[in-house]
């Protein structure tokens, strides 16, 4: 089986690009894999499994795509990221590997950001009332005048489907997601653990848990990853001395969450790190004693970060929402939304007091980490599911072709006579496909 993979890849700074360098490797041993990027420059290491293909909008090399059997397309939240990928997903049909359920975000960046002209509001505002009607509609033109947040947007107006639109099949990697479209029966759907490889050996006996104990958050640290609050929980906290909190990463405003430290007191308990090199963070995690790993709201991702925890074997705080909430509570310190407060001050007695009880947590996730995030055993589920929908492909565009009938027929016919009529009109055009198919 030839598949093109279309994804950022390192040094791109997402995790869906280490995510790709994790999987290619495995995947290559089943399939031969083309990796189409829009980047300048990438790690020349992933060509030791693929060959790196490059392309953009402009001048794709539409020969060369349609040689493979399937296009498979990773479609995250990040814009500068996803945003020709999904461009290409439009005209060509693929399996999407869906990174984040909601993707306001992303469609925001493209049609506000990116474009920000009249025909970009038009195909905004015509998705929302596609997809939600007019009180979509409605929302859409409020929050493109500045009257609602993107947030307040992702978690009512979600968007996902727009960026299935011309798929074949979807792989989502939460349980929650993967029910939420299986619902609609409209694609092939799977589910599949994100994987993981660790470079790093944790030496978890050999770790020594005295105060002060070192609190540790990294990643892109946006709006939804509860630093405010935790900050507060930490100033507020009575033996705050106890602890040390190292921010490894790029916060969203740097100078108002060094305003917020110093204004909380905090000056002499968190320092933030930027950026640095991996072994430099691995080395943190290694003498870690306590994760951070705070996200409200989800955009309905698997968390890469906590599978970096995890490798570690380091105890860990996490939202009870999405992805993370599903995770055994043998192995992750839940913190609920909209009680964080309350919830981490009480970790924090808990951990004062038995931090063993927390180092087992670490311990329980390393082990869920080894069982359930395989790379091996994810590129062979990818396979099976790719065969899948490559038999799929049929019903896929047959569906598509019901929906841009039943639009055109709205626009001229009463909505309760479509109503009544759809479901013929479409076993009609799902037979006339079918049979289409048989001839191709």
């Amino acid at each position: 089986m030839k598949l093109n993979w279309f994804s950022p890849i390192p040094p791109a700074k997402t995790d869906i690009a280490e995510y790709t360098m994790r999987v290619i490797p495995a995947l290559s041993h089943y399939a031969e894999v083309l990796l189409w990027t829009d980047q300048s420059t990438w790690n020349s290491e992933v060509e030791k499994y693929a060959k790196v293909c490059q392309y953009n909008f402009v001048n794709v090399p539409w020969a060369e795509i349609n040689e493979a059997d399937l296009n498979i397309y990773h479609i995250g939240n990040n814009t500068n990221f996803h945003y020709e990928t999904w461009q290409i997903s439009q005209q060509c049909p693929g399996l999407v590997i869906l990174h984040d359920f909601k993707l306001q975000h992303f469609f925001t960046g493209i049609y506000k950001e990116k474009q920000n002209n009249q025909q970009a509001y038009i195909s905004y505002i015509s998705h929302m009332k596609r997809y939600y009607g007019v009180e979509g509609e409605q929302a859409g033109v409020r929050f493109w005048n500045g009257a609602l947040t993107t947030e307040y947007m992702a978690e009512h107006y979600p968007l996902t489907f727009l960026a299935l639109e011309n798929a074949v099949g979807v792989v989502t990697h939460t349980k929650e997601v993967f029910h939420t479209l299986k619902q609609k029966n409209r694609w092939l759907v799977g589910y599949a653990p994100l994987p993981y490889v660790s470079k790093w050996q944790a030496k978890t006996s050999n770790k020594v848990v005295n105060a002060p104990y070192r609190l540790i958050i990294f990643g892109y640290i946006g709006p939804n990853r509860c630093l405010e609050p935790f900050l507060k929980a930490l100033s507020n906290f009575p033996e705050r001395d106890h602890f040390r909190l190292d921010i490894y990463g790029e916060v969203w405003d740097k100078n108002y969450i060094c305003y917020q430290i110093q204004k909380l007191g905090l000056s002499d308990l968190v320092k933030l790190h930027g950026f640095v090199k991996e072994s430099e963070l691995d080395s943190a995690l290694a003498n870690a004693h306590l994760a951070v790993n705070l996200r409200y709201p989800t955009m309905g991702e698997a968390s890469g970060s906590q599978l970096r925890i995890w490798s570690h074997a380091l105890p860990s705080l996490v939202t009870q929402v999405g992805w993370y909430a599903e995770q055994p509570e043998n192995t992750v310190a839940f913190v609920r939304p909209e009680h964080e407060i309350e919830d981490i001050q009480q970790h924090f007695r808990n951990f004062i007091a038995n931090p063993e009880l927390f180092a087992a947590k670490g311990k329980k996730g390393q082990q869920l980490l080894q069982e359930q995030h395989n790379p091996k055993i994810y590129a062979q589920a990818i396979i099976s599911f790719a065969e899948n929908s490559q038999k799929f492909r049929s019903n896929a565009v047959a569906f598509d072709l019901i929906e841009k009938v039943a639009e055109e027929l709205s626009s001229w016919m009463n909505y309760e006579i479509l109503n009544s009529q759809l479901e013929q009109i479409a076993e009609a055009i799902y037979f006339i496909g079918r049979e289409f198919h048989k001839f191709k």
